[in-house]
């Protein structure tokens, strides 16, 4: 894998308006591809019809970012589910964010966040079930999924534009899965720590975990969560990592 072209993405539209100015609209600068909430974890209104007029305006295209109806935990406690109940959460969410775009912006793909995107990753049947709703109604969306992980496998398998992602902010298990938010360290708020963590993970084509095991895969974007601190400050690192290294930042559609 020759990394000449990459995705940047990052979830956004998920606090008030005071967040959304000071993180969000800096981080769109950066970023490629958005993936916005729905209400479901967090956000209003009027910040999504915001992030996501500022997105068609700079060139990033965007994404629904479906979760648990969790706003007291910000959608990162997981669930109970059954098929009917993740059937309505793509559903609605989808819904309510085609709603509060204006009309000439595009859906170009989804992602699920937090708590649900964590099990369908670990979780065959769930992912299967998300992906199969996904590809019924939605079938042009790319699915954005995290390398390595059962959420990936199933769209893969179903014939969906499967994008995957890395993680700039997180560190990684020998599994490939995420290391727990509930371990130290897991998050990584360093600017520089973070330059380097994506830097490794291009260099040697794979994830890297905490123990040194590598596990090599193809990815197409990275991912920074706007509510890591300093989102902004690594942002930057990040594009100027990119750039040092020739490597150019598309939106998702234009990988495909």
């Amino acid at each position: 894998m020759t990394v000449n072209k990459i995705n940047f993405n990052s979830d956004l539209a998920e606090r008030d308006l005071s967040f959304y100015q000071s993180v969000d609209l800096p981080l769109i600068s950066h970023i490629n591809s958005a993936n916005i909430g729905c209400l479901y974890h967090g956000g209003t209104e009027e910040v999504i019809q915001k992030a996501t007029q500022e997105c068609c305006h700079r060139g990033v295209s965007i994404g629904a970012h479906i979760s648990f109806l969790d706003k007291e935990n910000f959608g990162r406690t997981p669930m109970e589910w059954n098929e009917d109940l993740v059937h309505s959460l793509i559903k609605e969410q989808f819904t309510i964010l085609s709603k509060l775009k204006d009309s000439q912006i595009s859906i170009t793909h989804l992602k699920p966040h937090g708590a649900l995107n964590n099990m369908a990753c670990k979780d065959p049947q769930l992912a299967q079930v998300i992906v199969s709703y996904i590809k019924q109604h939605y079938p042009n969306l790319i699915i954005l999924a995290p390398v390595l992980s059962e959420l990936a496998k199933a769209s893969t398998a179903a014939g969906m534009l499967t994008a995957l992602e890395v993680f700039a902010d997180r560190t990684y298990e020998d599994d490939g899965t995420l290391t727990p938010r509930t371990i130290e360290g897991s998050l990584i708020t360093d600017p520089m720590q973070a330059r380097a963590h994506v830097q490794q993970m291009i260099a040697e084509e794979a994830i890297v975990s905490r123990s040194g095991k590598k596990l090599s895969t193809p990815f197409h974007s990275i991912c920074l969560h706007s509510d890591t601190p300093n989102s902004v400050e690594i942002s930057q690192q990040i594009c100027i990592l990119l750039h040092s290294m020739g490597i150019q930042q598309q939106p998702l559609p234009e990988l495909f």
